[in-house]
């Protein structure tokens, strides 16, 4: 009697461990599934920009833009977040007609650069996850967004004339006396985003994201990640909820353009413009 129960006891206690242990299992398997890494959550990225929106036989006009940017992407593929950007130019004019008549001599020297006391310009941005496509973008628009001062100089001798206001021909004028020309310009910030950003999931790491674009006039790469640590919020402000909108439109099927588009001309031939628009690559 005392043996069998002393059995009975021991399969009891038996069955109970054995309870234990499926239902314990079955509960790390749900933990394990609820767990899956997702693409939603605080990301960060950085990247640069380099451009040459106009070249010929005489100038050429070089920009770039070092950035830094995060964003918070949520359930529904949108990003909001936020850019900041480092600008920089530079317009060389070389090869100018030259005149030498031993007594006289007219070398004709043209040029420009940024002379904004702080480059730096920060903007909202905006972003739409399509799959493992991530496509952001600037949510300022462009006659919004505080302009950067251009400076163009010339030595004396050499008028410098801008047709149209803030872009147009540089025009060497004859050997006449004169102390050069300078001009400011403003200077439209342009963006770094263009087409869509490939998202990859990384060997024990987080989601990251990464776009490069590679052509005979501008190079850009950027990439991003989820990031842990601080983290910063964002605000869903009207402008960041209507330029969201206007990005997702774009993006329909039956939509026209897309992200980072611009159907600017970007001036005429041998003209120059400061703000003539990033090539769509």
């Amino acid at each position: 009697m005392n043996r069998g129960s002393h059995v009975g006891g021991r399969h009891g206690r038996g069955s109970a461990l054995l309870r234990v242990f499926v239902v314990g299992g079955f509960g790390l398997l749900l933990a394990g599934c609820s767990s899956r890494p997702t693409m939603t959550g605080y990301w960060e990225g950085s990247g640069r920009a380099v451009e040459v929106p106009m070249k010929d036989d005489f100038k050429e006009l070089r920009r770039s833009a070092d950035f830094t940017f995060w964003f918070v992407l949520d359930g529904e593929g949108s990003a909001r977040g936020e850019i900041e950007l480092v600008y920089d130019a530079e317009l060389k004019v070389e090869n100018l007609p030259q005149m030498d008549l031993g007594w006289i001599s007219f070398r004709p020297q043209v040029g420009g650069k940024v002379t904004d006391l702080d480059p730096r310009r920060r903007f909202p941005i905006v972003g739409v996850r399509d799959g493992s496509n991530l496509i952001l973008a600037i949510a300022t628009a462009d006659a919004d967004r505080k302009p950067l001062e251009f400076t163009m100089r010339s030595t004396p001798g050499v008028g410098v004339r801008m047709g149209g206001g803030l872009g147009g021909a540089v025009a060497a004028t004859g050997p006449a006396g004169g102390a050069g020309d300078t001009q400011k310009i403003p200077m439209t910030p342009f963006t770094p985003f263009g087409g869509p950003a490939t998202i990859e999931k990384r060997p024990k790491g987080p989601f990251a994201a990464r776009y490069e674009s590679r052509s005979d006039s501008a190079v850009t790469t950027w990439s991003a990640a989820q990031a842990g640590g601080e983290q910063r919020k964002v605000e869903a402000t009207p402008e960041l909820e209507r330029a969201l909108l206007e990005l997702r439109e774009s993006l329909a099927p039956d939509g026209e353009g897309g992200a980072g588009a611009d159907d600017g001309d970007g001036g005429g031939e041998g003209e120059f413009d400061p703000n003539a628009p990033y090539p769509n690559v």
